[in-house]
């Protein structure tokens, strides 16, 4: 693999359109859920943040499958590429179909011991019930997605979301504006969205570049449990910090919930492009730890962080001088426009923020230190659940509430770039002792 900007360039454009066709799924329900009124709008705003926290773990499975399959490329081992995949689909598969009868049998036990108002805890629980539905194609897309990424064969993922969105747009359109079918519209277009979605990665699986032989040496349930499992906690971790502050905000009624919502949906569309660099970076820097380059290893964040930072100032930039226009596709509701507007210019900050700690989270992971990055996910994850904890006490305006954002891109860049310049200076010193270990197998990368 190349380590040069078009090489990046190639590798995360198709990450970022893949990336901004399926959150824009995020968007689309918002946008029609601001039609069904404050309280769907509020529910939505719970509901979805918890749905992303347990659909995560297919991320993570994903972060698993890209980082290994990534590895054996560097290491010349490709032939066990498809013994790698299958294995990963049978535990995505299995894992899905478990979380499904999780959601459903939890959610009407759970929800009523997190949420205060009763409105908007009944609505939230037909929302995730019906979501519960979605979450077995969503884990087996996490696992190629991941093949996919691991393997530089994004443009099958930007095609697989842009199918998901369009679909998503216009099962919504037929279920909530011709049809008339509510809040169950929203959840059946985005179900059904999510299969066609995955049903299309398996399709191209016979197109793609490398044979998916069974081979003899294969069992990798170990490896992706070592790579995944850590992978699936932090993400877990972090958008458990989401859930608690969504659950502070909820506290303060619907409206601020409403508002909030519009916030996480152009939070979460404006994110996307650093999340696509850092794929790409997970899987160069997988590709050249695994080939044990590190001078290219280390030119290759360089590049991906010029990248990004310039195009997450420009985002930051564009967000704060076009927040109220924005919020104005989401509601008529002044209110809740003011507010979600406010939310906006603090976001902008994190924006800015955002790169380092976006970038290195993946380099470390692919250079094998996915324990070490829970770690730290978790430590973040509590100094920004104790800051949001603290300003809401305090009784800070929601506003204000979108700083703790801020307290967890900084300090997490700081400790993650430390974890990844000690990472290299070992394996130069490693390189210097036995010159003979480049070309080690994927074993001995990990």
């Amino acid at each position: 693999m190349e380590n040069s900007y078009k090489a990046i360039w190639r590798l995360a454009l198709p990450i970022m359109g893949a990336s901004l066709a399926q959150n824009a799924v995020s968007l689309i329900d918002t946008l029609f859920l601001g039609l069904l009124g404050r309280v769907p709008l509020a529910a939505g705003g719970i509901g979805v943040v918890i749905f992303l926290t347990i659909g995560f773990v297919g991320l993570g499975i994903g972060t698993g499958v890209q980082v290994l399959a990534a590895q054996l490329l560097g290491a010349g081992q490709a032939v066990s590429l498809g013994t790698l995949l299958r294995q990963a689909l049978w535990m995505s598969g299995a894992v899905g179909l478990g979380l499904t009868f999780l959601v459903w049998q939890g959610s009407p036990v759970l929800l009523p011991l997190l949420l205060s108002h009763e409105a908007t805890l009944t609505t939230t629980t037909l929302f995730l019930q019906g979501r519960s539905l979605e979450l077995l194609p969503l884990m087996l897309f996490g696992a190629l997605r991941g093949y996919y990424s691991g393997t530089g064969q994004t443009p099958y993922i930007f095609q697989a979301n842009l199918l998901l969105a369009l679909t998503n747009l216009a099962l919504n359109a037929l279920f909530v504006l011709g049809l008339g079918w509510g809040l169950y519209g929203v959840i059946l277009g985005s179900v059904l969205a999510q299969y066609v979605a995955t049903i299309y990665l398996f399709v191209c699986l016979p197109y793609q570049r490398y044979p998916l032989r069974q081979s003899a040496a294969g069992r990798w349930l170990r490896p992706l449990l070592r790579y995944a499992g850590p992978a699936v906690l932090q993400n877990l971790v972090g958008m458990t910090g989401w859930v608690v502050f969504f659950l502070l905000i909820e506290r303060r009624g619907p409206v601020a919930l409403a508002s909030a919502n519009i916030v996480r949906s152009i939070y979460s569309f404006v994110m996307l492009p650093a999340w696509a660099f850092s794929t790409a970076v997970g899987t160069l820097v997988g590709y050249f730890w695994g080939a044990r380059q590190p001078a290219a290893l280390r030119q290759t964040f360089q590049r991906a962080w010029r990248l990004t930072q310039g195009i997450n100032t420009l985002l930051a930039l564009g967000l704060a001088g076009s927040a109220p226009t924005l919020t104005s596709f989401f509601t008529t509701d002044a209110y809740i426009r003011q507010e979600a507007a406010q939310g906006l210019y603090m976001i902008a900050i994190s924006i800015f923020l955002m790169p380092t700690s976006a970038l290195l989270l993946s380099a470390v992971v692919a250079m094998g230190l996915v324990v070490a990055a829970f770690v730290v996910e978790v430590a973040i994850i509590l100094v920004y659940v104790g800051y949001a904890v603290w300003l809401n006490s305090a009784g800070a305006s929601l506003t204000w509430l979108w700083s703790a954002e801020w307290v967890y891109w900084v300090p997490s860049a700081i400790v993650l770039g430390w974890l990844a310049l000690r990472r290299l200076y070992h394996l130069r010193q490693n390189l210097l002792a036995s010159p003979h270990a480049a070309g080690t197998t994927v074993a001995g990368v990990a």
